[in-house]
């Protein structure tokens, strides 16, 4: 008995911690700028941002269920029509489990300032990327006024694992720049990926990267589509989604030293692939490669394709050739080609466009495809661009493929 009693005191204790926890102070709130002035006004090209009684937002002890609106307003000063992204120019945000969420309503107003209707509000967002909103268009003489509304979501649970976090941040804005896979960092570009904003990258536009004891590479979009049969089961992601290539040759290697049994996934390329080469692509790129179902055949070794998963890959022969159809790959059927090589129109018989070099010179190419009706090979990309096949431990050049996303 005496031992149940202290269970149970030991309950009513947790409890009351528990419960009593609410009370504490969560985090703290500070959205900065100038706040001795009512009006701040920061001239960005030919906008203007007017923050309604100063930009800065500061709150202590918030707990779940807090919120705060602040007005912001965006005016085309100029004599053209122009875009803007509203963007927090900077940002701490220690708050887990995307428990802090903004939104905003929108008013547009004339030249006169008075509401001619609504302009296009914000959905509720987790605070989490520097971009609230992109590409919003507004013509010469307009204002968009917007009111934000900074909620910190209560969960009708224990969120005490947010006590004594931070969250600050300055509201901006930013001129619109059309993307340029060229020219564009590849912060911005991973940006872009992730937001669907890749209308502007087109298939084809190439940019170098530097890959350490490798040297300067370029890599090239290869792909922005996911048509419907990339949803079909079984079927290979390896050319669906945004997809880039090398389009050239980073080295070179064997496919199989000996024994090909077990194809792609089982072939000396794949860890000198998904190793040394993933490891030799710049951070911040690698950590944002995506995981990609590749399914692969099976050449002169059993009756099943292979599948894997990928975070780097060779091509295969129909990812190429757009009327590729030999039964020697038997997963030919299982992907599709690739929009840039359909985009040039490359055949079997048209093919100088599947060219790559090594260095200067064009060379041989590993594609990932065990043959059939040969014991011991796999098809690569002849150095005049047309389709070959030959022995898996014979040395040819190395460019993978992969997904961002």
């Amino acid at each position: 008995m005496k031992d149940k009693k202290i269970l149970f005191g030991t309950f009513i204790a947790l409890l009351l911690l528990l419960t009593t926890g609410f009370s504490y102070a969560y985090f703290s709130a500070n959205i900065s700028g100038n706040e001795n002035a009512k009006n701040v006004v920061v001239e960005a090209g030919t906008l203007s941002l007017v923050y309604t009684d100063g930009p800065e937002i500061k709150a202590q002890n918030i707990k779940p269920g807090w919120s705060t609106t602040k007005e912001v307003s965006v005016k085309n000063t100029g004599t053209l029509d122009t875009n803007y992204n509203i963007i927090w120019q900077s940002l701490t945000n220690e708050i887990t489990n995307n428990e802090i969420v903004i939104s905003a309503t929108c008013q547009r107003l004339n030249s006169t300032g008075t509401v001619e209707g609504m302009c296009e509000s914000i959905s509720q967002a987790a605070i989490s990327d520097m971009t609230i909103a992109k590409r919003v268009s507004i013509e010469s003489g307009i204002t968009h006024k917007y009111t934000f509304t900074i909620l910190f979501k209560e969960t009708n649970a224990d969120q005490n694992y947010n006590q004594g976090k931070e969250f600050n941040g300055v509201l901006g804005i930013e001129e619109y720049k059309k993307p340029d896979f060229a020219t564009d960092s590849w912060s911005t570009i991973i940006a872009n990926v992730k937001s669907g904003n890749i209308s502007d990258y087109n298939v084809g536009d190439t940019k170098t990267v530097d890959m350490g004891k490798y040297g300067t590479h370029t890599l090239r979009v290869a792909n922005t589509s996911t048509p419907s049969e990339c949803s079909t089961t079984g079927f290979s992601q390896s050319a669906c989604g945004f997809v880039l290539e090398f389009a050239d040759i980073i080295t070179t290697y064997i496919m199989f030293d000996k024994n090909i049994d077990g194809g792609w996934p089982a072939s000396d390329m794949y860890p000198f692939v998904n190793q040394n080469i993933y490891n030799a692509i710049p951070s911040e790129i690698k950590n944002t490669i995506i995981d990609t179902t590749v399914v692969s055949g099976h050449g002169n070794s059993g009756k099943t394709n292979f599948t894997s998963t990928d975070k780097l890959y060779l091509l295969s022969p129909k990812e190429i050739y757009t009327d590729f159809s030999d039964d020697a790959d038997t997963a030919k059927d299982l992907t599709r080609t690739l929009d840039y090589y359909t985009s040039i129109g490359i055949t079997t018989s048209n093919s100088s466009g599947a060219i790559k070099k090594n260095g200067t010179s064009a060379s041989k190419w590993w594609l990932r495809a065990a043959v059939t009706v040969m014991p011991d090979a796999f098809f690569n990309v002849n150095d005049n661009g047309g389709l070959t096949e030959n022995r898996a431990d014979s040395t040819y050049g190395v460019s993978p493929a992969f997904r961002l996303g």
